[in-house]
């Protein structure tokens, strides 16, 4: 009777949850405006069309967990050399001070993950028997019309949601190592309790293969289906994107130690598959891809994103606080960073000899990504330049202003007038075509060397070059003839620059074991005097020493998890 009575509470509770998310997303995607009067039991959930897909879509939520102010209202570029973030009372510093541990990790996504894991398992066991629950009779035109369209919607949908299953597979992976993967609707309480963690390459094998099985049963595109309003939900070429970066991080040397170059194979073939499609290419304006709101699907770069609503916390965040606009600094980028980016027109490091660099005039002919990801002094802003330098309007010791001379601009909306509280529809890119080539280009720089094409449509080389002569950069192609080791860091580079504040270079200095050297060098800045003439003088200071130990490359499994149950910590926690 007590057992019985335990079911029955699980099922009353199974599907709460589920239906009641969308509602908070309301308005930022149309698969996702959805009016919900009620919560519901499970028995009442699979019942219909319209209630199941909305379990779904349920799924989907997940997804505005990733990206732009969302660890303790700073960006995951401030936990690494990228930026530094101007409040000091946030949890991301501790990644900087190295005081994190298993009870207090500033991303601490474990149980979300798992929580999105076990919606998704939810709805693909419940939605097994979709065919019989969506039947009518469909001797009446209207009801075989209805019900065909349902049928093949739930199809996708199941694969959407299988797809979006591996996708917070991989995300743990990346963070934890190997995790417990979970293809089962097990009970809350006791879901990981009895649970081992399975072998990075069983995890690995688990995403691969769903995304293997998967892409013949997505769609291609949502865009001009029924009206564009699936726009946004996952496509073919998002499981793929998902098998590129899972092989490729399965390739690197956190997770490769022997160097076993059959990986780095897999993981240029993978990449290469998107490429070799020919259906996508690079965005006309570097500058403009950040700024595409709900038009980011059907774009040719962008592969997969999350389409926001419209706000402007972003902007409140990061407007120079020069303007009246109750603007403030928050993500502020490195002189680290800003050093990455070479001279335009010598294709060199600003360190190197005959690169053309000024330091007296430092951000003249640089890689235009530079002006469109960053603010840098005196560069016009929302009609007027800037001034980051001491004592000006934008400048450090100003309250709430940049800590480094520099402001984030990639991601903003300067056109915004925050005054009359405008807002704007922001997205979050997932996978994009310049990660493709990029991902390509290590994979092959490692399998076969810098311009060997191994019987591909293009080598390391090309697919670099590609990424740098994109229209509105035209940045000069790389030197022929340079070394495996030497196109290495130049690959390296690219992505730092290419890729800045999109969450992947947290995650690149540890895959490829070198965060012992980039996370302990200090964080510099850049202090500017303004000179007679409207001349400046800039001088790089130190801003912070940062603390990076050796077990940090694996985030800690929660210890309220390994106390309750047989999950083992990763080594140092």
């Amino acid at each position: 009777m007590i057992k019985n009575m335990k079911r029955t509470c699980m099922k009353m509770t199974k599907y709460l949850f589920i239906l009641f998310i969308p509602l908070v997303y309301a308005g930022c995607s149309n698969f996702l405006d959805t009016d919900v009067e009620t919560r519901y039991l499970e028995e009442e959930i699979f019942v219909n069309y319209q209630r199941m897909s909305k379990a779904g879509y349920g799924v989907y939520t997940n997804l505005f967990n990733f990206g732009f102010n969302r660890v303790n209202s700073a960006m995951l570029a401030s936990a690494c050399d990228e930026a530094d973030h101007a409040d000091v009372t946030s949890t991301i510093h501790r990644f900087n001070t190295g005081t994190w541990n298993a009870n207090s990790n500033p991303e601490d996504c474990w149980n979300s993950f798992y929580t999105a894991i076990r919606r998704a398992n939810l709805f693909l066991e419940d939605s097994r028997d979709y065919k019989n629950i969506l039947f009518r009779d469909t001797t009446i035109a209207v009801n075989k019309e209805n019900y065909i369209y349902q049928v093949r919607d739930i199809e996708w949908l199941r694969a959407e949601v299988r797809f979006l299953r591996a996708f917070y597979h991989f995300e743990l992976l990346k963070r934890y190592g190997g995790i417990p993967v979970m293809t089962e609707v097990t009970n809350d309480e006791t879901a990981l309790v009895n649970k081992k963690r399975d072998s990075f390459d069983d995890c690995l094998a688990f995403i691969v293969k769903e995304c293997d099985e998967l892409i013949p049963l997505l769609k291609d595109t949502w865009v001009g289906f029924d009206g564009d309003k699936w726009r946004g939900r996952v496509t073919k070429v998002a499981a793929q994107a998902l098998k590129a970066r899972t092989l490729l991080y399965a390739a690197s040397p956190l997770n490769n130690p022997s160097n076993n170059t059959e990986r780095w194979k897999k993981a240029a073939q993978a990449a290469h598959v998107v490429i070799a499609s020919g259906l996508y290419s690079l965005h006309n304006n570097y500058r403009g891809l950040f700024n595409l709101g709900n038009g980011s699907d059907g774009n040719p770069e962008v592969l997969f994103a999350v389409q926001r609503w419209n706000e402007n916390s972003f902007e409140k965040y990061n407007y120079p606080v020069g303007y009246d606009q109750g603007g403030q600094a928050t993500t502020c980028p490195s002189q680290n960073l800003v050093d990455s980016y070479e001279m335009q027109n010598t294709g060199k490091k600003i360190q190197e000899a005959g690169s053309g660099y000024d330091p007296k005039n430092p951000y003249l002919g640089r890689d235009p990504r530079l002006g469109m990801s960053i603010i840098v002094n005196n560069s016009t802003f929302k009609g007027r330049n800037t001034e980051c330098w001491v004592g000006g309007i934008d400048g450090i010791g100003k309250y709430k202003a940049t800590t480094t001379g520099y402001y984030l601009k990639k991601y903003v909306n300067e056109n915004l007038n925050l005054a009359q509280n405008q807002t704007s529809v922001h997205s979050w890119i997932l996978f994009r075509y310049a990660e493709i080539l990029l991902n390509y280009a290590e994979a092959m720089n490692e399998a076969f060397g810098p311009e060997d094409k191994a019987g591909y449509t293009m080598n390391a080389k090309t697919a670099v070059d590609a990424v740098r002569q994109r229209a509105g950069v035209n940045m000069p192609i790389l030197p022929p003839g340079l070394s495996q080791n030497e196109m290495r860091e130049r690959i390296r580079n690219e992505r730092r620059v290419e890729l800045a504040f999109e969450e992947h270079r947290f995650f690149d200095v540890r895959r490829w074991k070198i965060a012992g050297q980039t996370e302990n060098t200090p964080l510099m800045a850049m202090q500017i005097t303004k000179e007679e003439g409207n001349k400046f003088d800039y001088l790089v200071v130190k801003k912070e020493d940062r603390t990076f130990l050796n077990h940090m490359y694996l985030y800690p499994i929660p210890e309220a998890e390994v106390l309750r149950g047989s999950i083992e910590q990763n080594p140092g926690w």
